[in-house]
Parts: structure tokens; sequence; C-alpha cells
């Protein structure tokens, strides 16, 4: 039987100005059944929400909702600008 208190370990991964917010590339250790929504409020960047940010999970673009699992890869991609 699993742990009712079980822990996932999920790695980071900002670009852009988003590195300047928060470790470039980190370890996140979760509570499991966490969501990418819960990661970004953990990390405290839901402003670039309304910006917005892109995530990626494990290498494909993702809902908020979506769940995490350990080892996952969490990319996250502020918006593009520029001329």
């Amino acid at each position: 039987m699993a742990e009712q208190n079980a822990r996932v370990s999920v790695s980071v991964v900002a670009f852009g100005p988003l590195k300047d917010e928060i470790a470039q590339n980190q370890i996140v250790i979760l509570d499991n059944n966490s969501t990418i929504e819960h990661l970004i409020r953990i990390l405290k960047i839901e402003k670039w929400l309304d910006q917005g940010l892109t995530v990626a999970l494990n290498g494909n673009r993702c809902e908020l909702s979506s769940m995490l699992e350990d080892g996952d890869e969490v990319a996250l991609l502020p918006p593009v600008s520029g001329g």
C-alpha cells in the first residue's frame, strides 16, 4: 500500500526572464497528486500566467491541471517578445 504522505520529485527548468526569478534548473519536492498549477504557486510565479506562460511537461505542452509524477521534467517558457 502506498504511503498517504508520498512525495514526488520534479525537475524544473526555467527560460528567459524566469531564470532571474527562480533557479534555472532545480528539483522541487511536492506532495503526491500535485498539479502544474500547484507547482507554479509554490514557485511564486503566478503573475506569469496572465502574461502568457507556456508550460511543458516532459517535452509536451500541458494544462495547469496536469498531474505531476516522480521524475517529471517541467519547462517554464515565458512569452517571446522582441522585434
